[in-house]
């Protein structure tokens, strides 16, 4: 009877092996070694090597929930792509780098849109002030959507901000990331919930202790006010973006504050998130009823900074985020600078960054030399010497840089949630603004330069060094991280 059992619990992990990877093959897009690879692995530890799947494998496809939002969004494309395209042909002569606004607005449906204002923040607790502000000056609406929402004293201000404005008859609308934000006790929520406002998790776990597979992460920070203010970055909300945890101090973000047309696509993504994850019915017919309440009317005041963002994420059919950042480095003429706090490329990217390199391009990397994940830390560094090798400057921050930013020829900037990592490329559903506007990349070339002082330039010294461990580790997680 035991062998019997045995038997019979082989040939079901075996089916369900092999029923996954017929799916991986048929299915879907991924690069051919990705899936050799997982063959390789589910093959050689079935039991083993199906779990891991589930848990770091990019997972089932997300089949994408498509509301009445998203006529909105192709309405609003086509009415305006032809127009718009139009005015940059006309533009041609006088900026070297349209070909890059032409390819967003084809390849990513991403309008060039107006910020009135723009302001920048490299400090959390200026962030969090004017954003608290922002919240209690609210007259209508509030949408916030986070990765993570910590439980800790930062946590319980926002909290406590949108719950008064609740309160007072404001409404709000909350979405948090349940892998982000895993540690985070559900009751930090309930005094906004009870006040009236409306909080949901995106792709919550069906186990707890499992949480699904830690894919399909929503890694947007959105703050959307009344529909005339926006926020957006890499800064999420905790205590440690204040420097309050000493494991990682500093802490060095950016984030930005707008205002303007720009907030009309902050929202119309908002809800377009929100509506995906929401499970009552009347909430999605109040939007669709009531659309208009999230999008005043904006006068026709010059905007001061010209934009696009884009979006991308698994329920997309492509890469968007991948491609735009390969076109990104690619058209640099004289510079590219990165700060980002993982480096985990793939063969693209990586290889555009080296071509810059040998064309006598300067291009400089800073990543933190403190790790928030050992095993993501190690997988970056694995990347240093043959970077080092092909003339890239490698800068080791000394503190903690989670900034996502990056300035080519001195002139664009990009700024948004999106890591120099496979995840952020093709896994996460992720935010980044492209801004044309030679002011933004002055600040952000500023910034890097201060930052230059509290880093260390590394050399081929540093990687002789290296202790015969860390290279195996490096080696074995680099290996891991392209599957994850």
């Amino acid at each position: 009877m035991l062998t019997w059992m045995i038997a019979l619990s082989l040939f079901v992990i075996q089916f369900i092996n092999l029923w996954t990877i017929l799916r991986m093959i048929f299915k879907r897009k991924d690069e051919p070694i990705y899936i050799i690879a997982w063959t390789l692995i589910m093959t050689f530890i079935p039991f083993i090597g199906f779990l891991l799947y589930l848990l770091f494998g990019h997972g089932p496809i997300m089949a994408k929930k498509a509301t009445f939002l998203d006529e909105v969004e192709e309405r609003e494309y086509q009415e305006t792509v032809e127009w718009q395209l139009k005015k940059l042909m006309n533009r041609r002569i006088h900026f070297p780098y349209l070909s890059f606004i032409i390819f967003n607005l084809n390849y990513n449906k991403s309008l060039v849109m107006g910020a009135k204002t723009f302001t920048y923040f490299n400090d959390a607790k200026e962030k969090y002030e004017a954003l608290l502000a922002d919240i209690l000056n609210a007259k209508d609406s509030i949408h916030v959507l986070y990765f993570i929402i910590r439980g800790d004293e930062s946590g319980e201000r926002l909290i406590q901000a949108l719950t008064q404005k609740a309160r007072e008859g404001v409404q709000v609308r909350l979405v948090y990331d349940d892998g982000g934000s895993f540690m985070t006790p559900a009751s930090l929520f309930r005094p906004l919930k009870e006040a009236g406002g409306m909080v949901v998790k995106h792709y919550p776990a069906k186990l707890k202790i499992f949480t699904l597979n830690w894919n399909y992460r929503n890694h947007r920070k959105i703050v959307v006010i009344d529909g005339k203010i926006g926020y957006f970055g890499g800064m999420n909300i905790g205590d440690e973006y204040l420097s309050k945890n000493p494991k990682f101090t500093p802490w060095r973000d950016a984030h930005v504050r707008v205002t303007g047309e720009v907030v009309r696509s902050l929202q119309l993504r908002f809800l377009k998130d929100y509506t995906a994850v929401i499970e009552r019915l009347s909430d999605l017919e109040q939007i669709k009823t009531h659309l208009s309440r999230y999008f005043p009317e904006e006068d026709h005041e010059d905007a001061e900074i010209e934009l696009q963002l884009v979006y991308d994420g698994p329920d997309q059919e492509r890469d968007h985020m991948r491609a735009t950042y390969i076109k990104w480095v690619t058209m640099a003429k004289e510079s590219i600078w990165i700060q980002s706090p993982y480096f985990i490329p793939d063969s693209e990217f990586l290889h555009g960054l080296k071509i810059a390199s040998h064309s006598g391009i300067d291009v400089k990397i800073m990543i933190p030399i403190i790790p928030d994940n050992h095993f993501v830390h190690r997988a970056t560094t694995s990347y240093i010497k043959e970077l080092l090798e092909a003339g890239i400057e490698v800068y080791f921050y000394d503190g903690f840089l989670h900034s996502k930013t990056m300035v080519i020829d001195g002139q664009l900037a990009t700024i948004g949630s999106v890591n120099m990592d496979v995840r952020s490329f093709s896994i996460n559903f992720e935010l980044a603004a492209f801004i044309y506007h030679e002011s933004v990349a002055h600040q952000l070339i500023e910034q890097f330069k201060a930052d230059q002082q509290r880093c260390r330039l590394l050399d081929l010294t540093d990687e002789n060094n290296k202790s015969w461990w860390m290279k195996a580790e490096e080696s074995v997680y680099r290996l891991l991280s392209m599957l994850m």
